[in-house]
């Protein structure tokens, strides 16, 4: 089941937007319309830039990490902490739990990861987080609510309209 994680955002946004979408390794295909839609918000000024990162379907959250599964585990804890001052929890997040690593490797303490995220941040600050379980249909909505976001802002601008005579 796809889930946004509702949170308030001032309107109209002042400051820049970036947004992170993180996806399977080796599944990014599985994406390209949410990219597709991403390069558009680009080209349209409603969000600044976006990057496009993978995580495992385990996160490791033992001992000692590399720098990649630390930022994965750092943001996967960001994001649900986020949900939970909202009173609502990341979906697809898994419970800790002991797993083998690897065909023979040892147990560790490990999290499951939801399918994929796409995480917005304005001006630095994580302001909205979107759970995608099942399929892309929540993104798409997420993504729909920016440019719906963005066309009213453009309407309302207060900027001076210049008449050529």
């Amino acid at each position: 089941m796809d889930t946004i994680v509702r949170g308030e955002r001032p309107t109209p946004r002042e400051g820049t937007v970036r947004i992170e979408l993180w996806v399977p390794s080796g599944r990014r295909a599985e994406f390209t319309p949410v990219i597709e839609r991403l390069d558009d918000a680009v080209e349209r000024g409603l969000i600044e830039e976006y990057t496009v990162e993978t995580w495992d379907r385990f996160v490791d959250l033992s001992g000692s990490l590399n720098p990649r599964e630390r930022r994965v585990r750092d943001r996967l804890a960001s994001y649900a902490r986020w949900a939970a001052t909202r009173g609502d929890r990341l979906t697809g997040l898994g419970d800790p739990g002991v797993r083998g690593v690897g065909r023979m490797g040892p147990e560790r303490l490990t999290r499951r990861t939801p399918r994929a995220v796409m995480a917005e941040y304005e001006d630095g600050v994580l302001t909205y987080v979107t759970a995608c379980e099942e399929c892309v249909g929540a993104f798409r909505e997420r993504l729909r609510e920016l440019d719906t976001a963005g066309e009213r802002e453009s309407e309302t601008s207060s900027e001076p309209v210049r008449i050529e005579w």
